[in-house]
């Protein structure tokens, strides 16, 4: 297993107010804190599975890595406001790259470091929401699938997770891209090799 472990941590609090609050919360009025703090914890996994013919024309797994994402800082402020707005575009695909350089929150690490063209992938369908369990929390699977044929390349080093729209052949920026991961080992995929990236968004309960 590999990645960066990128927990995104959000903390809620209320106050309750009653009254005129003066320096002494107890004249005049009441100035009550939530008693015990509740956090929320976003966790992104990506599964990544490589499978084609081998020499005798077998089906088999070439490559298969499990591991954790980086969220950018666009990804923070778009989970965030996807809360509050409907207005926020929605993950509409991934994008893959040739640059090992490892993922940042900002800058040149948060997004395709060298784009491998035509590699722009919508998703394979809606993002499918599942329940992790009470009090556990929810699973948002965003799946995207690079069929035998659709893009070769010996040298596939990163993914990110992107929101354009409409989604287009380009680098993408860091601003439109939501989260990124970069690959153990480069991937080699052949012609005859499908490609599939699984990207689990996991929203944790308190």
């Amino acid at each position: 297993m590999t990645g960066i472990r990128d927990d995104f941590g959000v903390q809620d609090g209320v106050t309750a107010q009653l009254g005129h609050v003066t320096e002494k919360p107890h004249v005049g009025g009441l100035l009550r804190p939530r008693m015990k703090a509740s956090k929320m914890r976003i966790e992104g996994w990506v599964n990544v599975l490589l499978t084609g013919p081998d020499d005798h024309g077998i089906e088999i797994v070439k490559y298969h890595e499990l591991g954790m994402n980086l969220v950018t800082d666009h990804g923070d402020e778009h989970i965030g406001e996807r809360i509050a707005l409907d207005t926020q575009d929605i993950v509409t695909g991934m994008r893959l790259g040739t640059n090992a350089t490892a993922a940042s929150k900002a800058g040149a690490g948060s997004f395709i470091g060298t784009y491998l063209s035509g590699s722009q992938e919508a998703l394979d369908a809606v993002a499918v929401g599942s329940d992790l369990g009470g009090g556990v929390g929810w699973r948002q699977a965003h799946i995207c699938t690079w069929i035998a044929g659709d893009i070769t390349n010996a040298a596939i080093a990163e993914v990110c997770l992107t929101d354009e729209t409409a989604l287009t052949d380009v680098q993408g920026t860091a601003a439109n891209t939501v989260a990124k991961f970069i690959f153990a080992s480069t991937i080699d995929k052949q012609a005859g090799d499908s490609l599939e990236v699984t990207w689990n968004i996991d929203v944790l309960g308190a």
